[in-house]
């Protein structure tokens, strides 16, 4: 029953948080929801059995027999980090979040609550009709979000965001519906063993991939991202790139590969292409920014792009890493965009120029931004390493040009990021050079807000995805180990035999065959 437990406390702390009228208590009530949904979390690796590739914790109850719906949740070493991620994540938004919110406090805090339980449920449903349920689910708490608590141009990014969304799981509905029909069953693991013709695997996976490359977001499919990151709160903000949109990728990893893998290999040298093309774009246009928070938007979009990249490698290195690299990017992007908040609450704007020598007056939050921006530039020992040189070593062995091209986005993101850092924490900043404090105009303008260093509360949630970001760099292994048997037996297992292209995956796989066989000859003697 945990997977129940944990799917259930976020919406009995939403409740709560919304009817209690003091906004102290609501907050506190969505932060002691959110901490013991986290604790109860934490069972799931401890009872977490790395030697099984299957489903586990698995519940059961039918809801509508007649069209055997049910009830049915199980985890397992693809969405096990995904479900750990989320519940980690959530608390330290509802902290870092204390004092940004001016209207509708307790609405806020809830809408946080139920995206995190929408988001688990997603992960844990192991009946497709269930997933779906649960995916729709998850548009309501982000709509309102950003359309409630977002900026001056909320409208036009809600828009965007709910009518790209639709427009992907529409499409998937309907491929959903066929496959159903197909297999008289909305269980997974029986449309899993089910073989389909390979007319059906083309227009299958081209429905149900659309609909993930719009939540990952994939080039060109991310025209939703940049306003609705730019335009919901922080709190918003975070959630959308820390989790939301790891489940496009969750789900070309449960559905697509799997269910239609022959449609797989032959779309896999399309999708890799139109990955390289999105870090490239998202370093590009990251590069060209002047609004700090749109900056770090464009560069989540080129991080996600080398995770589909890592995905279509096949490789079992490529497919690791692109797992770890969503937990690395969750961790250190909620620290990012958790920081572009705190800024725009000293001063009320994301552009770089109205900063300027904020080191000097706040050197906890500069050094907290610093280690933040480290993790994200891929320096070794911190999270956005681990999993760039998985991808990055996997693409380059089995389309080398493409990964090449890839690498160069990722010197152009390390370029933009200390960039932005250095205007921001050390430059002068228009509103404090001797220029504009010279000017007529600016004496009659009013002097900027003195910048306030971290607050308890900013500090306390920024110190976890600070050593979060650190752990995953210095410790792989602990990461690797739960998803490597799924890997091999539900997205691995189903490539064979490895498409042409992919001679990396099939050594790769020819190495592990050898190594299971040798220890079944030591078992043996």
């Amino acid at each position: 029953m945990i997977l129940s437990l944990l799917i259930g406390l976020p919406v009995l702390g939403a409740v709560l948080a919304a009817l209690f009228p003091q906004e102290r208590i609501a907050k506190a009530l969505a932060l002691l929801a959110s901490l013991t949904t986290f604790a109860f979390s934490l069972t799931l690796y401890t009872g977490f059995d790395p030697a099984n590739g299957g489903f586990q914790f698995q519940e059961l109850m039918p809801l509508v027999p007649r069209f055997s719906i049910n009830y049915s949740l199980g985890l397992d070493g693809l969405s096990l980090w995904l479900v750990l991620l989320t519940t980690f994540i959530t608390p330290w938004v509802i902290l870092g979040s204390f004092g940004m919110i001016g209207k509708n406090v307790r609405g806020f805090y809830a809408c946080l609550l139920l995206l995190e339980s929408s988001v688990i449920g997603t992960l844990a449903s192991t009946d497709i009709f269930l997933f779906y349920v649960f995916w729709e689910l998850m548009l309501i708490p982000a709509f309102f979000l950003i359309g409630v608590w977002g900026g001056p141009n909320r409208v036009k990014g809600t828009l965007k965001f709910v009518l790209f969304t639709m427009a992907g799981s529409l499409l998937m509905l309907v491929a959903l519906l066929y496959v159903t029909h197909e297999v008289k069953s909305f269980d997974y693991t029986k449309l899993f063993d089910h073989s389909f013709p390979e007319d059906v695997q083309f227009w299958c996976f081209l429905a149900f991939a659309l609909a993930f490359f719009i939540k990952v977001p994939l080039f060109p499919f991310h025209g939703w991202l940049p306003d609705a990151y730019t335009e919901a709160p922080a709190g918003g903000t975070v959630m959308l790139s820390a989790i939301l949109v790891k489940l496009g990728a969750y789900g070309l990893l449960r559905f697509c590969i799997p269910l239609f893998p022959e449609a797989a290999k032959d779309f896999a040298p399309w999708i890799m292409v139109l990955a390289v093309a999105g870090v490239v774009h998202g370093a590009l246009m990251a590069t060209l920014q002047t609004d700090f928070k749109r900056m770090t938007a464009y560069s989540s979009l080129s991080h996600m792009g080398l995770i589909t990249l890592g995905i279509f490698t096949f490789s079992l290195t490529g497919l690791e890493g692109g797992l770890v690299q969503m937990v690395g990017h969750g961790v250190y992007m909620a620290g990012l965009f958790l920081l572009t908040g705190m800024l725009f609450q000293r001063r009320e704007s994301h552009e770089m120029d109205a900063y300027g020598g904020v080191a000097k007056a706040a050197p906890l939050l500069a050094a907290a931004f610093l280690w933040m921006v480290l993790s994200a530039a891929g320096l070794p020992g911190f999270a956005g390493f681990t999993g760039e040189i998985l991808i990055l070593t996997s693409a380059y062995k089995t389309w080398p040009l493409p990964a090449l091209v890839a690498i160069a986005g990722f010197v152009l993101s390390a370029w933009y990021l200390f960039n932005m850092y250095g205007k921001v924490f050390f430059g002068k900043g228009k509103a404090n050079s001797e220029e504009a404090k010279n000017s007529k105009k600016a004496k009659k303008e009013e002097e900027p807000k003195p910048l306030a260093d971290l607050s308890w509360n900013e500090g306390l949630a920024l110190l976890p995805l600070a050593l979060a970001a650190l752990w995953i760099g210095l410790n792989a292994n602990f990461f690797l180990a739960p998803m490597e048997k799924t890997l091999e037996m539900k997205v691995i297992e189903k490539l064979k035999p490895p498409p042409v292209m992919m001679d990396f995956a099939a050594q790769q796989r020819r190495l592990q065959d050898e190594i299971e066989s040798n220890k079944k000859t030591k078992k043996a003697h």
